[in-house]
């Protein structure tokens, strides 16, 4: 059963969707092979302003990407590295047995932010 928290989480989705000229990006996960999830990012100062998500998976994916993107606003680049899963499950409120993946997916793509080219 979905929390409360993330079944509010994924209904908003305030930061789902595309970023036009990000700075930074992340992507968790294999595009085709189960769930992913993209981060875009824009920074200044080395501080993020913006981010968005999109990914392709379930509710839960959904509603951690949108944890981490609301998390992420304000602190710095180097501080999205100190993401774990354990971190973006408590965001949640949780997530059922059989989808630890889904905040695995969405601190792996807060480690692994780097400059857009």
């Amino acid at each position: 059963m979905y929390s409360a928290r993330l079944m509010e989480l994924f209904h908003t989705r305030v930061h789902g969707g595309d970023l036009a000229d990000p700075t930074h990006a992340a992507d968790a996960g294999v595009p085709g092979q189960g769930p992913y999830i993209r981060f875009a990012f824009r920074a200044h100062d080395g501080v993020v302003e913006t981010a968005r998500w999109k990914t392709y998976g379930c509710p839960a994916a959904m509603a951690c990407a949108e944890a981490a993107c609301e998390w992420s606003e304000g602190r710095s680049l180097a501080e999205l590295s100190s993401a774990t899963p354990d971190l973006v499950t408590e965001w949640v409120g949780g997530v059922p047995e059989g989808k630890e993946h889904c905040p695995a997916l969405a601190a792996q793509g807060l480690c692994a932010v780097q400059p857009v080219p």
